[in-house]
């Protein structure tokens, strides 16, 4: 079998093309991780102070520190709908540790005596999952 010049030409045109749809599949994904990490940064900027605050109330008034956890949890389990990857996963640690929050300061507003530990753990991996945001970002 013989290739002609014009099938040559054919089947160069289609490889071209080909790895041009592979540099546009890329600079889209990268947009979007652009638009992830903006999305997930602003988020825990907004969060982190507010956080640091509603731990310092467990001691004093923990209903209102449970309240002011959850609604923070909240905001980051909705800022996840938005994204995808490694930011996602990111804000849904740090969701979950504001959820273990929550819950230690439910229970002591329920009379229960404040685990330190515990609330350390959690404040620690809020921590950890802020900084994976920041750094993957």
């Amino acid at each position: 079998m013989r290739l002609t010049p014009a099938f040559t030409a054919l089947v160069l045109t289609l490889a071209v093309a080909a790895s041009g749809c592979s540099d546009v599949k890329d600079a889209a994904q990268g947009k979007a991780n652009d638009a992830a990490c903006s999305v997930a940064q602003k988020t825990v900027d907004g969060v982190s102070g507010q956080v640091d605050k509603a731990i310092d109330e467990i001691g004093a008034d923990p209903a209102a520190a449970k309240k002011k956890l959850s609604g923070l949890r909240d905001v980051l389990e909705k800022a996840q709908g938005g994204i995808s990857g490694d930011a996602k996963d990111k804000l849904g640690e740090a969701a979950d540790a504001l959820g273990r929050l929550a819950g230690e300061a439910g229970k002591a507003a329920k009379g229960a005596d404040v685990d330190t530990s515990a609330i350390d753990s959690a404040k620690d991996s809020f921590g950890e999952a802020v900084d994976g945001v920041r750094n993957f970002c």
